[in-house]
């Protein structure tokens, strides 16, 4: 069989297979991909609870218990798919996993001659060691740590331009100016190491790593997005993810540790309850089946929500750079379906103190309307499910890149 698969030339048709691993605050959700060039499926899912002791914040705490609920949660996705792939793409998120845009100008000192892979190669490693320098300093303002170790998450061309003129591929034309914008995303080392060594114990082969709000950006880059622009907004158990797609491109992400933990948190105060009632509490009233007065709920969650409505104004505002925000606006996340947050989000009057040209259109986003993979275990549904299955699309974009020119890694993850 190796050998079979030594002298095989692979063909766009042939199907690879792939775990993507979402591993959130409240669930790991792990599913078994299947695809090649053409066509991409979810075969196998799971869904398995965690242990409350086991995140902080959007960032693992506990491995140890974290490796079980992950290797559960993959075996019973393996059990669905009748198939057990050897590679593994782990989404990462939390407060500390940083997003950066960074633009880097080169003036050629011989235009006629054609543009070369190196040129390129060394334009995003500018960009990356500039991003770098930005990203800890940002850091050292958020925790107060100097030159704390970061590790490069993802890597994306925003824009190419030459002589002041998109191209969506430089290689061979010719030019004086050559401009790249770049889009990095960093995690401290602490969260690669830990993603690191779960894949490594549950015998699998890291393929890569995607900051899970840059998974949700690039899944809804319709033509639509492109041209237009959106920001998603995905409220987690842990964290609140904010992405901005703007000028036809990944501009930027914030994350903050506010999310649907801290309102269960707040219940279990106020009402002397154990977390996990808790959160049967929270659920409760999201369905209009609590048996408290939902007003002495909606009181103790208010201060919350103000808190997040807040967060979230205030990331948009670092993110949008005195430039204007798009209009449409998505709402996704587990955290979302507390109720009255949307209406809430909706109700406030965010186009007074940022820049927006009016009103924002703010939308529920859900699994539905994440295209290019298909749910073949039709189990993928509503707006907890966005974040997944955007993993899932993007797992099936990763490339092995090792042997590869970072020209060829942009190039592919170029849009």
């Amino acid at each position: 069989m190796i050998f079979n698969n030594f002298f095989k030339k692979e063909t766009k048709l042939d199907y690879q297979h792939r775990i993507a691993l979402d591993i959130g605050t409240e669930y790991v959700k792990a599913m078994i991909v299947k695809f090649n060039q053409n066509n991409s499926e979810i075969i196998g899912y799971s869904r398995v609870k965690q242990d409350y002791i086991n995140m902080e914040g959007g960032a693992i705490s506990n491995i140890e218990e974290v490796i079980k609920i992950c290797h559960k949660a993959i075996e019973e996705a393996v059990a669905m798919a009748d198939y057990s792939p050897t590679e593994i793409v782990i989404g990462i998120a939390g407060e500390f996993v940083k997003g950066i845009v960074t633009q880097m100008n080169h003036t050629r000192s011989i235009p006629k001659k054609k543009i070369k892979r190196k040129e390129i190669d060394a334009l995003v490693k500018k960009a990356q060691k500039s991003a770098l320098k930005s990203v800890q300093q940002e850091l050292l303002e958020d925790i107060g740590l100097e030159n704390i170790k970061v590790e490069l998450v993802n890597s994306s061309v925003v824009e190419m331009k030459i002589d002041g003129y998109k191209v969506t591929n430089p290689e061979q034309f010719q030019g004086k100016n050559l401009e790249v914008t770049v889009f990095n995303t960093f995690a401290p080392l602490v969260h690669v190491g830990a993603l690191e060594t779960i894949a490594l114990r549950l015998g699998y082969n890291l393929v890569g790593i995607i900051a899970e709000p840059f998974s949700i950006a690039k899944s809804i880059m319709s033509n639509e997005a492109y041209e237009f622009g959106a920001i998603v907004i995905d409220i987690g158990g842990g964290t609140t993810d904010i992405a901005l797609i703007r000028n036809g491109g990944i501009e930027g992400t914030k994350m903050f540790s506010l999310a649907g933990r801290d309102f269960t948190k707040s219940l279990a105060r106020n009402f002397n309850l154990t977390l996990e009632d808790a959160e049967k509490l929270k659920v409760a009233y999201s369905s209009s089946e609590s048996e408290l007065p939902s007003k002495e709920i909606e009181a103790v969650l208010k201060p919350d929500l103000d808190l997040l409505y807040e967060g979230i104004e205030v990331a948009l505002a670092s993110l949008a750079k005195s430039e204007a925000l798009p209009q449409r606006v998505y709402l996704c996340g587990g955290g979302s379906a507390l109720s009255g947050l949307f209406d809430g989000i909706r109700q406030r009057k965010m186009y007074e103190n940022l820049p927006f040209f009016k009103r924002p259109e703010i939308r529920l986003l859900e699994a539905q309307d994440i295209e290019g993979i298909e749910d073949k275990v039709d189990l993928l549904k509503g707006a907890e499910n966005v974040t997944p299955k955007s993993l899932a699309l993007q797992s099936t974009k990763v490339k092995e890149v090792e042997d590869h020119s970072i020209f060829q890694k942009i190039v592919a993850n170029f849009g």
